[in-house]
């Protein structure tokens, strides 16, 4: 009887620290439309702050904007300018999974090669900032900052995300 109650004991200490031992691989859920508000207001862009300022605010004008379909994605939230001076570009994208989230990264990427490819040829103030951007993900979240001040919103996304 003591051996059968010892190897209960130890089969339940085992069970314990296993489970105790798995991390929760869960991904943060943000509201993304929220996240570009929470930007705007850190770092002061409005429309009447920043010239031509658009909010992308329909599905339609997201894929018109970067071929990026309903299908594709559970939510999304972006605004860019159409001014020269104040350059600026912002999508970010949540993906259904992880085959969308691929094709969603090879668009982002088009459009960041075609937005450089354009500013070559018209605005050489914008390639400097053009070539010092990425497409970023993390998790099932795919983000494009276009901006002088690309690495302070990416530090605002990130820390969102985290």
């Amino acid at each position: 009887m003591k051996r059968i109650i010892a190897f209960v004991t130890a089969v339940l200490i085992l069970v314990s620290v296993l489970s105790a031992c798995g991390e929760d691989n869960k991904q943060k859920s943000i509201s993304l439309e929220k996240l570009l508000g929470d930007i705007n207001a850190e770092m002061g862009i409005s429309e009447s702050t920043i010239e031509g300022l658009n909010i992308i605010k329909t599905e339609q004008d997201l894929k018109d904007n970067y071929n990026i379909t309903s299908d594709q994605i559970t939510q999304f939230a972006a605004e860019r300018t159409s001014s020269k001076k104040d350059y600026m570009e912002l999508v970010m994208v949540e993906a259904k999974d992880d085959e969308s989230l691929k094709k969603i990264v090879d668009q982002m990427n088009s459009r960041l090669d075609a937005q450089l490819s354009t500013a070559k040829s018209y605005n050489p103030e914008a390639v400097d900032v053009l070539e010092s951007c990425k497409v970023i993900t993390k998790g099932n979240y795919i983000y494009l900052v276009i901006s002088k001040k690309q690495e302070e919103i990416e530090n605002i996304i990130e820390k969102a995300l985290s």
